[in-house]
């Protein structure tokens, strides 16, 4: 056999197995990327979703004395401390101090008023509305803001027109 004939058939076999091994790797590359977003995606919702729980249980702990369950809480932190970056960790980090400082409060006796309520809620809301617009940015490329979580009206409002006040 001459080397003009087999240098073609040998050059195409390698060029083939590197289209595959190539090929391989940007899959397997592509794949990595999307569990890795679907895993920030869920950690970031669960962290809204529980933030929202526990600024309800504060509400309940302060008007009843109900402590709130805080497990679910603190393993939305752990997930979010495992796959999220360290901006979005030290935004829900950030979170969980409003609760500490709001958990602080209400055992002090310094919650005694809606106006306090008001206050204390205006603090934890600001916190997650960063965590909010934080997680936007990172999960859709989202650089507008969202200005509030939540529809209802100020409490001062809500209260005159018997509506919920957490």
């Amino acid at each position: 056999m001459q080397l003009s004939t087999a240098l073609p058939a040998v050059i195409g076999m390698l060029a083939s197995l590197m289209g595959v091994a190539l090929g391989a790797m940007l899959t397997r590359r592509v794949q990595t990327l999307q569990w890795s977003r679907e895993r920030l995606t869920h950690a970031c919702t669960v962290i809204m979703s529980e933030s929202s729980r526990i600024q309800i249980s504060l509400h309940r702990y302060w008007k009843s004395g109900d402590r709130p369950e805080w497990i679910a809480w603190n393993e939305a932190l752990a997930t979010v401390s495992l796959v999220a970056p360290s901006e979005l960790v030290h935004a829900a980090l950030e979170i969980d101090e409003t609760f500490w400082r709001t958990t602080d409060e209400i055992e002090a006796g310094r919650v005694r008023s809606a106006g306090d309520w008001e206050r204390v809620r205006a603090s934890i809301e600001r916190s997650r509305l960063g965590f909010a617009n934080l997680a936007r940015s990172h999960l859709a490329g989202r650089n507008d803001v969202v200005t509030r979580l939540a529809a209802r009206p100020p409490l001062t409002q809500a209260s005159s027109e018997g509506t919920a006040d957490e």
